[in-house]
């Protein structure tokens, strides 16, 4: 009797955080590597960190008593208005964490990481003969960035309890 119930204990050990990891949303991560493209996100709540080897990323903070401000280094930072700066130049990198922000990257040799809940879209170069890098998901393997404009979600949520 003793075996059958650390047998039942031991299964059931294991099955519950299976079944809620099945019945869970997406993590929210995106990787990006090499990338040549226009990368959006919209209303992100999460942080994304970042370089690129030339181009430019638009930050709007949208809770600015709240969110802590990006950061910007090897480059130009032009401040648009209270909320929203703009970095240009080559080698920049850059940071947004533990915020709510609208993020537009455009360049190449993009690598980036980001991870929270949002939606956004990629859309890659498309030239001729050049690779528009690579982008991964939810840790899942990675995939040319489309050449065409492809919209994303981060961090879905799991479905809400089903009531009886």
């Amino acid at each position: 009797m003793r075996r059958l119930l650390i047998l039942l204990a031991t299964v059931l050990a294991l099955a519950v955080p299976a079944a809620l990891l099945a019945a869970g949303g997406t993590d929210g991560t995106m990787s990006v590597k090499r990338g040549r493209a226009v990368i959006v996100f919209d209303k992100l709540q999460g942080a994304v960190i970042g370089r690129m080897a030339t181009g430019k990323v638009r930050i709007r903070v949208l809770r600015p008593k709240q969110d802590m401000p990006p950061e910007y280094h090897h480059c130009r930072k032009h401040v648009v208005n209270a909320t929203t700066t703009v970095c240009q130049g080559k080698k920049l990198t850059f940071r947004a964490l533990d915020g709510h922000y609208v993020i537009r990257l455009q360049g190449a040799g993009i690598f980036l990481s980001a991870a929270g809940q949002g939606t956004g879209s990629t859309d890659g170069a498309g030239i001729a003969g050049l690779s528009n890098g690579v982008i991964s998901f939810d840790d899942g393997p990675y995939g040319t960035i489309p050449d065409d404009p492809t919209p994303f979600t981060l961090g879905t949520p799991p479905p809400p309890p089903q009531r009886r």
